[in-house]
């Protein structure tokens, strides 16, 4: 008896260490997200480094595309719209259906990115820092 334990310090305490981990896993969710899915100096789709910047194409993809991607990217678009590409018989529609996946992916990052309560994770990310 005579070792009491004080219950409020030990909640307290592991509040802490909950709050910690919470703040962790946050940190981990942006690192994510941010750094990880959006380097404008890799490829978005291969990963490779990029290593020519800012040159334009008619049909620019809003993601940055090494030239072997961008390649193939302008070809998906041509055969998106229905025009003739050439005789590689590997584009078939299962190739165009990875990149349409791959598009609409992009799209679904683009729209959590800039959801409500992404944006105010961000906001409490900023109140950590």
């Amino acid at each position: 008896m005579a070792e009491i334990i004080d219950l409020e310090k030990r909640r307290q305490h592991s509040m802490s260490g909950d709050d910690r981990t919470g703040r962790q896993e946050k940190i981990e969710v942006l690192r994510r997200v941010l750094h990880c899915s959006r380097c404008a100096m890799r490829c978005a789709r291969c990963g490779v480094q990029i290593e020519e910047f800012g040159s334009k194409t008619a049909n620019q993809c809003p993601y940055p595309l090494c030239s072997g991607c961008r390649q193939e990217y302008e070809i998906y678009l041509k055969r998106s719209d229905g025009k003739p590409t050439s005789g590689n018989y590997w584009y078939n529609d299962a190739w165009m259906a990875v990149w349409r996946t791959w598009l609409e992916h992009q799209q679904a990052l683009d729209r959590y990115r800039s959801s409500e309560e992404f944006l105010k994770l961000l906001e409490e990310f900023d109140e950590l820092c």
